[in-house]
């Protein structure tokens, strides 16, 4: 039994080596095919990385070529020079970013490409086909300088161009994902197969050991050079200039390195363990568990200038960043502040500031001075000329007397003017547009006749003027302070003599005309030209400001040319110059040309009316005003009744008042609220105002709103008693 137990054994061993052979014959080449299956799957996951990889460099390229673009479109809309020319910074840079974008567009094309890939591939270069074809368009606007062509450019980068950009990256996008989902079914498939090889491997045996022996090396020298990694971070971080300071996050401090403690003069010691409430204000404790709470969100916080107090007590501003610390799972675990001292930085700031703020104030008061300066001067010598005249009047009564009087009305009138030209500067000329016009011919043919004596032997004035008539709408006065000014500035302009040709014209603008700031249609045109010294850019440029003047201190105010600038800008014309140093000047106005007065058979203008014995009221704080008015009332047949504020006016029985005559600036209520207190009792008692602010604007409600009337200061009893008359007839339909 035992030898056929033996030959039993033998073959059942041999039996079992012939099946352990064939096994082993089964692994080897189940080894073999795994090993090739591996090998075809590591060349499919290389050549889905490579997609993939190509996909995502061409996504991050679109959004590179889009910011580039909103960048020089940005640019050329600031009026950046050149911003839309190819060899701009910008412009440049997306061109360069577009080329690589097409390149990445190739190498995808290169790759063996599913169905689906091919779709998304062709849709991205239809859209970015697309895309650069508006570009053109866009850049070709831009290059034109018409505003209209540049709106329309700027319309298609916000409109047609984004919305192909957005295809052209969603495209990009999505063969990105494809590519992706591709690369990991491709790398699922290799961990599969190299799963397959390990087991058989481990079967093997030897060579799960070899392999165990390869990673355990592997495995040391990465935990080794993780380690050299960490060390050269820890020692990066220590070694930073900025403080750095780790936190869990319920706000307990975990690292704190050397700059922490040079900023906040805290130990490594004294601050581990602690919170952040060491270093802040007590009122901004809070905040650090809302900083920490948008950091475990995933968000990234920075805050500038933010207070900090040192150990020793003394407050300092930093400029803080807080991250988000992750784990190898992506989960927020900690957080991580880097904090800068920006204390010296703010402070220089906040100087800079403040210098700014006064440079600015000492500006605005130099002007406020050469305006006093200049007002103070001419008023003094009106005053000096009427406080002499009124001596002479109280010492030589008699004919010597009128005399003195008419130069007192002369300066008064001079004030008067000096007065008009301060209010048309500020915008505050009363806007009231004449109701004839003026022939501009007949205006420089009066010029003529009184310029012409007074220029001296040396200036030659000759005057050409158009064929037909120039009616223009505005005053005679005004035209002549034109020619006057334009005259006299060409005619100091020329020390040595010269010529002064003044000329008028019958010009047209076209629609869109570039010469003029001006709409379409006829303008009568006036030039003034003299071949004096000239001017030069700068003074070129501040020739209409008030109070600019190259003359000496004595024989000018700046105020002539800046007084022409607002009547031609009152007049809805506009005014030019032209200058050449050596050479000489040429003034240039258009005003628009308007039809004809109308003849009004000369009949003289209607004295005004006298008064009937009808009670006016008067509210004026300033006495003397208040009393030439009651004067000049009591001499024309009115009853009158003066009082000094709102206050004592509301206080009385108006029932038997027929006018309300105040000023509009009382030192208690403006004249406007006594107004419509006064109508609100007695709705058809017509008022008349004084002002003497120019230009101001009355509002009533009452029903006597078109018996209000407005007399400007300084005013003559004419017309004061013109204006009472107006509005007691305006009054009294109502009143019948």
């Amino acid at each position: 039994m035992h030898p056929w137990r033996r030959i039993r054994g033998s073959a059942r061993l041999g039996s079992a080596f012939g099946i352990v052979a064939l096994l082993l014959i089964i692994l080897i080449g189940v080894a073999l095919d795994n090993i090739l299956a591996q090998r075809r799957a590591d060349r499919q996951v290389a050549e889905s990385a490579a997609l993939q990889r190509d996909a995502s460099t061409a996504k991050f390229r679109a959004a590179d070529f889009n910011g580039w673009q909103t960048g020089y479109a940005f640019d050329t809309i600031r009026g950046v020079p050149g911003a839309a020319a190819d060899d701009g910074v910008q412009r440049s840079l997306f061109l360069a970013s577009t080329a690589a974008f097409r390149q990445d567009l190739a190498r995808i094309a290169a790759h063996p490409l599913t169905p689906a890939q091919e779709q998304q591939l062709s849709i991205a270069q239809d859209a970015f086909d697309h895309f650069m074809d508006l570009d053109a368009q866009i850049v070709a606007g831009y290059r034109s300088g018409d505003p209209a062509q540049i709106a329309a450019a700027n319309d298609l980068v916000a409109g047609e161009e984004l919305q192909w950009f957005a295809t052209a990256a969603s495209a990009v996008n999505q063969l990105a994902e494809l590519a992706r989902a591709d690369a990991d079914a491709d790398t699922a498939i290799a961990l599969r197969t190299s799963s397959r090889a390990l087991t058989i491997m481990i079967v093997v045996g030897v060579a799960c050991v070899l392999l165990a022996a390869l990673l355990a090396v592997l495995a040391i020298r990465t935990v080794a050079k993780t380690a050299r990694y960490k060390a050269m971070l820890a020692a990066i971080v220590e070694q930073s200039a900025d403080a750095t300071i780790a936190l869990t996050l319920d706000g307990t401090i975990t690292a704190w390195n050397t700059a922490a403690e040079r900023l906040f003069g805290f130990t490594a010691e004294e601050a581990i363990g602690r919170t952040p409430a060491i270093f802040m204000l007590p009122s901004r404790a809070h905040l650090i568990h809302v900083t920490l709470g948008q950091v475990a969100a995933g968000r990234q916080v920075h805050l500038e200038g933010a207070p900090r107090i040192r150990k020793d007590g003394t407050q300092i501003r930093v400029s803080t960043i807080v991250v988000p610390i992750r784990d190898e799972n992506g989960v927020v675990v900690a957080a991580a502040a880097t904090e800068r001292d920006v204390t010296a930085r703010m402070q220089r700031e906040a100087e800079e500031q403040l210098a700014n703020d006064r440079a600015a104030r000492t500006a605005r008061l130099e002007s406020l001075g050469q305006l006093a300066g200049g007002v103070a001067h001419d008023f003094n010598n009106l005053l000096a000329i009427i406080l002499n005249c009124a001596e002479f009047i109280a010492d030589e009564p008699g004919e010597q007397a009128a005399e003195d009087l008419a130069r007192i009305r002369d300066a008064a009138r001079r004030g008067q003017d000096l007065t008009s030209q301060l209010l048309l500067f500020a915008k505050h000329e009363p806007a009231q547009v004449p109701a004839d016009s003026v022939d501009l011919n007949s205006a420089v043919a009066g010029a003529n006749d009184l310029l012409g004596r007074t220029l001296g032997g040396n200036i030659t004035l000759r005057c050409t003027t158009y064929g037909g008539p120039l009616p223009v709408r505005t005053d005679r006065g005004r035209l002549d302070q034109i020619l006057l000014n334009l005259v006299i500035n060409a005619r100091d302009a020329m020390p040595d003599g010269g010529v002064i040709d003044v000329a008028t014209d019958l010009v047209e603008l076209a629609t869109g005309s570039a010469i003029m700031p001006l709409p379409a249609g006829h303008y009568a045109e006036l030039t003034v030209t003299d071949n004096g010294v000239g001017m030069s850019a700068e003074v070129r440029d501040r020739l209409f400001e008030p109070f600019f003047t190259t003359k000496a201190p004595q024989k000018g105010t700046g105020l002539g040319l800046a007084t022409v600038y607002g009547i031609v800008l009152a007049a809805e014309g506009t005014i030019t110059v032209d200058s050449t140093p050596g050479v000489g000047t040429t003034f240039r106005v258009l005003l628009p040309v308007v039809a004809p007065p109308v003849a009004d058979g000369g009949r003289p203008t209607p004295a005004p009316g006298h008064g009937h014995g009808e009670r006016v009221l008067v509210v004026e704080d300033d006495d003397t005003v208040r009393d030439v008015v009651v004067r000049i009332l009591n001499r024309n047949g009115y009853r009158t009744t003066a009082v000094h504020d709102a206050d004592a006016a509301l206080r009385m029985d108006l029932d038997d008042v027929d006018l309300l005559i105040t000023d509009m600036l009382l030192p208690d209520r403006s004249g406007m609220a006594v107004a419509d207190q006064v109508h609100a009792q007695h709705p058809d008692l017509p008022v008349l105002f004084m002002t003497g602010q120019g230009d101001p604007v009355v509002v009533s409600d009452g029903s006597a709103a078109d018996a209000t009337r407005i007399v400007f200061k300084p005013f003559t009893a004419v017309e004061l008693l013109t204006n009472v008359d107006e509005a007691l007839e305006a009054a009294a339909p109502r009143s019948s």
